[in-house]
């Protein structure tokens, strides 16, 4: 593995400082949930009310309503801690915390219009400014590193259970409800088990409903969890009972896939070319079934987040990114079948993150 320094964050505070002042911005404004523990280790509970953190040279400050004020304790002793009742909507106490500040940097995907209109109002020219946020948190430290590989682990042993509990008879949407529980007994605070059974299965985000998995299905099990606040994702195919044609063909066509998406994961790279690597394998197999997405995407403290491995993503990968690389196929009215692992890009290879056998797996009938 990678000799990464933790960074604290204090350090990340610093950056995202230095950053902000390198595109001429007097301040960066975030609020989305994982920036906003990315700076401070905080992770809100956003609904009605505004949470956020203002960075700039003059004073940066931690926002959150009275209710999570004790929750900012251990924040950086270099963001001040300001609360606000419920007789606010904290856009006040936001606009003093920026008081000064003309060019505010802003996470333009999450910043609600209304919130938006509002600061503009009073005078503060708002710039997009997400790309820089992502910029920093694209490239994970070692402890980063280590927290998504114990979340794999957690992971890969709920796939384990899941394909334990593949019986004949047993119910879709019971059987991930039980994946579920499981995973947040150990210690998930979120947890997302997709596992489709047969047909269903050519839908990568249906839902899991009353079906009863039956002999000869095709099961595609996507699993998903946050644990100490970063997330690990994979995905494993089963059949109950000796696999068809069909589906022997369509994994070992996914399996050559995500090897040759995993073999362009390098830094420098852009993610349209691993994206590149498995869609020509894959689209060349038309007959077994449709591609309905790209290689996968980055992941840390959001289970989904830049850069995204799709055919319009053009900017080079930096080394320390942690990516799911997860190409599928999907036949209408018979399966899917998709591999993900997780993996750090480095300048020796990929560092995958999980040691679980990416083979079809009979469950028995």
């Amino acid at each position: 593995m990678l000799e990464i320094e933790v960074d604290s964050l204090e350090v990340r505070l610093d950056r995202l400082l230095q950053t902000a002042a390198a595109r001429g911005l007097d301040a960066a404004l975030i609020t989305s949930d994982e920036s906003i523990a990315y700076l401070t280790g905080f992770r809100p509970i956003q609904m009605e009310r505004f949470f956020g953190v203002v960075v700039r040279p003059e004073g940066s400050a931690v926002i959150v309503p009275a209710l999570d004020r004790g929750q900012i304790d251990d924040a950086p002793a270099a963001l001040a801690r300001i609360s606000y009742g419920p007789e606010s909507d904290g856009l006040p106490e936001l606009a003093g915390a920026l008081t000064g500040a003309s060019a505010v940097g802003v996470e333009e995907d999450h910043l609600i219009y209304a919130r938006a209109r509002a600061l503009e109002q009073v005078g503060f020219e708002l710039v997009p400014a997400s790309s820089d946020v992502m910029g920093l948190r694209i490239q994970k430290d070692a402890g980063e590193i280590e927290r998504i590989r114990h979340a794999c682990e957690l992971v890969q042993e709920g796939l384990r259970r899941a394909f334990e509990w593949l019986n004949p008879g047993v119910v879709e949407h019971a059987l991930n409800a039980r994946v579920e529980g499981w995973l947040r007994e150990q210690g998930a605070t979120a947890a997302h088990p997709l596992i489709l059974f047969g047909e269903n299965a050519a839908n990568p985000h249906g839902d899991p409903g009353p079906r009863e998995l039956r002999r000869g299905d095709v099961v595609c099990a996507d699993l998903s969890a946050c644990l100490d606040g970063y997330w690990g994702d994979l995905t494993r195919c089963a059949t109950v009972g000796a696999p068809s044609e069909w589906a022997r063909s369509a994994w070992q066509v996914v399996w050559e896939a995500q090897r040759a998406a995993n073999a362009a994961a390098q830094p420098g790279v852009p993610g349209r070319d691993i994206d590149a690597a498995q869609r020509q394998i894959v689209e060349a197999a038309g007959e077994l079934g449709a591609v309905l997405h790209g290689a996968g995407h980055a992941i840390g403290l959001s289970i989904h987040e830049p850069p995204f491995l799709v055919p319009r993503a053009v900017e080079p990968l930096p080394e320390r990114a942690v990516l799911t690389i997860e190409p599928g196929i999907y036949q209408a009215g018979v399966g899917g079948i998709r591999l993900e692992d997780d993996v750090v890009v480095t300048t020796g290879g990929p560092a995958i993150l999980s040691d679980l056998p990416l083979e079809l797996v009979d469950v028995g009938d």
